[in-house]
């Protein structure tokens, strides 16, 4: 049975873990991620390292944020991890191992992720729409990623939503639905309710029930732009806030009001794979790799 490791970078935390090619993972941990690109190297390897003094390690698949171009490796923006923008990530991880490895855009692996073994299984065209600190997004058709020209498919947070023109990034997000809601509470930020809590607590306070429904009304906005171009058979929320079931009818009440819902409808299912998806969608992606090779 092959086996692979999974790695799945974030700007706080890198979790990885072993990963057979059907897709079970044998085990997984984390650690911070470092601040500087030496550090980053050392910790790396050491990770890799580990996961080789127990396991006989085919391939490694990397989860990655910003802008990748898959077939160079040049992340023209990292992301959260900005001290490897402009950085060739296939030689910088080449020059640590010599395993078969690829690296991928992040919101990519997770859509490819819960294809594989989350809520899209059935499905061979699908949109991921990941709602966090910002708004990403992975999209597939005929079971193969789209990337677009410049490796920047899925960019969902920049589609203006908001009644100003604002993005899905600052008011379509967790963090915009956080900030609007702290104003309507009048909280400073270490008061606030959890999310969990605030979807609780809008049926008796008025002003934060406001608050939500305008979040969701642009929340709403940006999945009928997205349904609208890419005709998926199912749209996918992954982040936190995507597991609260009072989130889908209020996306529903909204997308009714738009007068093409009906025929433009898909079904809105919640990712099921939490933070593992991105380490599944790499080793996908290098299992495919490697059996090509």
């Amino acid at each position: 049975m092959q086996r692979f490791i999974g790695f799945d970078v974030g700007g706080t935390h890198i979790k990885y873990g072993v990963i057979t090619g059907e897709g079970e993972e044998l085990f997984s941990e984390e650690y911070d991620t470092p601040e500087d690109a030496d550090t980053f190297k050392q910790k790396w390897r050491e990770a890799v390292e580990h996961c080789q003094r127990e396991h006989d390690i085919a391939g490694i698949g990397v989860s990655f944020p910003g802008h990748i171009n898959p077939h160079t490796g040049l992340a023209a923006k990292a992301g959260a991890v900005d001290f490897l923008d402009g950085e060739n990530l296939l030689e910088l991880f080449g020059e640590l191992t010599d395993l078969p490895l690829i690296v991928e855009n992040d919101a990519n692996c997770a859509a490819l992720g819960e294809q594989w073994r989350g809520a899209g299984q059935k499905f061979d065209s699908l949109v991921c729409i990941t709602v966090g600190t910002g708004i990403g997004g992975g999209i597939i058709v005929d079971r193969d990623l789209y990337r677009g020209a410049h490796f920047r498919a899925g960019e969902f947070g920049v589609i203006p939503v908001g009644n100003g023109g604002e993005c899905m990034h600052e008011v379509a997000s967790a963090s915009g639905l956080m900030e609007a809601c702290r104003k309507a509470l009048g909280v400073p930020e270490d008061e606030m309710p959890h999310g969990k809590e605030i979807f609780e607590k809008m049926d008796s306070d008025v002003h934060l029930r406001e608050a939500v429904n305008d979040w969701a009304r642009f929340l709403a906005r940006g999945i009928y732009s997205v349904i609208s171009m890419f005709d998926p058979q199912v749209l996918l929320i992954g982040g936190g806030v995507s597991e609260n079931d009072k989130l889908y009818p209020l996306l529903e009440r909204h997308l009714q009001t738009f007068e093409l819902w009906d025929a433009l409808k898909v079904p809105l299912y919640p990712c099921e794979l939490g933070n593992q998806a991105g380490r599944l969608g790499a080793v996908w992606l290098a299992k495919r790799k490697l059996a090509k090779q």
